[in-house]
């Protein structure tokens, strides 16, 4: 390749383009550029991911939440989201290693069964003993907590043991997140092993927080917002004893940033045009019909014969003409017919609206919304039109995928761990026997707390097709009936107890086992219409009895 040098010297005078020569020599992409308009005052910093303050995460947050109270587009992507991922009743399913354990099958099926219906009593018990406020269920707590972690980026809570009534002392108290931050007095030892109101170790790994006693906006909390407490992440037998979730963009973030963080602008521009939209309707509406009139002030004046002064009364004819028209006024239909001057004629205003492209501008802006906050279109403006099956099932895929790695990495990195600080207390109890005792719960503490956590469904956009396609996957062994029914958010186990308590409920009132080899009819293959199968023709062929016919048919070919 020549030369820089070998270049100059074929331009006579070495004269080459600044830009031109910056590449030549450098050999950068386009991307590192400065001379593109583009590109033009763009020079970011290549900031520190480890200091949230640096960022103005306190006024990102402020914005976030103040759109979540006072823009309906937001509050409903945010709702949306919170119940396609989490839900009010989202379901412990644990998941121990039984092969690590020395157990099989069966006997996790029983260890997990008491284990939820503990779990289940604890998390749904009628004082709400569960939450440290007693405000809510732990169902309802999961569901405050993703929404903070959505809108604020963060989701924090202490796990408390307080004595009330119940066997298991643990109960939940959820924390906001401006509340963890260095006390004043240890602003100086910020630094690697101090952050934003968290320590780290040698490593990096949170090891404790310190949190204010009270909000910092709190008008009425006293001396009590100028106390912080220190809250170690875990206590010394390694039971979780705070918990902190965000969802990280760099490996050094210690704080999460706001799911709308990057939708508040054009958010903002949306509000101000809506409510530019909804006062000129709103002008239009009260200033909705004028008088015209052919003369000026002067002129009706001296038709009415309106006096100079005071003094003077109006004219007797006209003022007894105007009584009669207010005392007896016309109706043709219902409808008030009013009595113009000469000349006089009614005007009506057009309605002018600041952007005749307003709806597609909303539109625009709502996708954007949408796409961040990781829900479609339609569950934000509820304009359903132009959806068919293909691009409604598309969509519901998408989606789908989102909401399940959402919940994944929310559940198990918030509510597992108060899940294994629940169990240890009910092992020390005595309350849930482990094998190889209470001790083997420290030993093999991982393996005893898997869990995974059951949401709300994936839905349907057409039943019949869907449950088509899993009976096909089913019987090709791409899929297990275990995993049909969870993704309709229920739990196997509570199915089959449910079909196993109807069937002996059915045989003890004498009614018939129900006939499941009922089949659709295979159609036309259209998106409308369905048919069946029935007692008398059960693949839905339209031949009746035909198994009874074949078997009639053998017998009389072997005899």
């Amino acid at each position: 390749m020549p030369s820089p040098d070998q270049y100059k010297s074929s331009f006579g005078d070495g004269s080459l383009k600044k830009a031109n020569a910056s590449v030549l020599q450098t050999g950068r992409r386009d991307a590192a550029r400065h001379d593109l308009t583009e590109f033009s005052g763009w020079n970011p910093r290549m900031r520190f991911s480890g200091n949230s303050r640096d960022y103005g995460w306190e006024t990102v947050t402020g914005r976030a939440r103040d759109l979540d109270e006072n823009n309906g587009w937001i509050n409903a992507g945010l709702d949306r989201r919170v119940e396609s991922v989490i839900g009010v009743r989202i379901r412990l399913s644990a998941q121990p290693k039984h092969e690590l354990l020395g157990r099989d099958f069966k006997w996790r099926m029983g260890w997990t069964a008491d284990v939820q219906a503990r779990f289940d009593v604890w998390g749904n018990d009628i004082e709400k003993r569960c939450d440290a406020r007693r405000r809510f269920s732990f169902g309802a707590i999961a569901k405050l907590a993703y929404l903070g972690y959505c809108r604020d980026g963060d989701a924090a809570a202490e796990i408390r043991d307080n004595r009330r009534g119940m066997a298991n002392t643990t109960n939940i108290m959820l924390i906001e997140p401006e509340r963890i931050e260095t006390p004043p007095l240890l602003k100086h030892e910020e630094g690697p092993r101090l952050r934003d109101g968290i320590c780290y170790d040698e490593n990096g790994g949170a090891i404790g927080y310190y949190v204010r006693s009270g909000h910092p906006d709190d008008p009425n909390i006293g001396f009590e917002q100028e106390r912080w407490s220190y809250i170690p992440a875990k206590g010394k037998t390694g039971r979780a004893k705070f918990v902190h979730v965000f969802s990280p963009r760099r490996a050094d973030q210690n704080r999460g940033i706001s799911k709308l963080a990057e939708v508040m602008l054009p958010a903002k521009m949306l509000d101000r045009v809506d409510r530019a939209e909804v006062n000129a309707a709103l002008k239009s509406a009260m200033l909705s019909l004028f008088i015209k009139s052919p003369g000026t002030t002067d002129d009706i004046e001296a038709a009415l014969g309106a006096p100079a002064s005071d003094a003077v009364a109006m004219d007797p004819w006209i003022d007894a003409y105007l009584n009669y028209r207010e005392q007896n006024p016309v109706f043709v239909d219902g409808a008030q017919v009013n009595h113009l001057l000469p000349d006089e004629d009614i005007h009506t205003p057009e309605r002018s609206s600041p952007n005749s492209n307003y709806p597609d501008f909303a539109k625009f802006v709502l996708q954007k919304v949408a796409g961040s906050l990781g829900v479609s279109y339609p569950q934000i403006s509820q304009d359903w039109a132009g959806i068919n099956y293909s691009s409604a099932r598309a969509m519901l895929n998408e989606l789908w995928r989102s909401f399940l790695e959402d919940r994944h990495f929310f559940t198990q990195q918030f509510l597992t761990p108060i899940y294994a600080a629940w169990l240890e207390v009910e092992v020390a109890n005595g309350d849930i026997k482990i094998p190889g005792g209470p001790a083997n719960f420290y030993r093999r503490k991982t393996a005893i707390c898997m869990a995974e956590w059951i949401g709300p469904g994936r839905g349907s956009v057409d039943p019949l097709k869907e449950a088509n396609a899993d009976n096909l996957q089913e019987a090709a062994g791409r899929k297990s009936t275990v995993e049909s029914i969870l993704e309709r958010g229920r739990d196997p186990v509570d199915v089959m107890a449910e079909e196993r308590w109807l069937r002996d409920a059915r045989r003890e009132h004498g009614l018939p086992d129900q006939n499941f080899n009922v089949k659709t009819e295979a159609g036309d293959g259209s998106d409308d219409g369905a048919g069946g199968g029935t007692e008398e023709d059960r693949d839905g062929d339209g031949i009746p009895r035909e198994a009874e016919k074949h078997r009639k048919k053998n017998e009389g070919e072997s005899a």
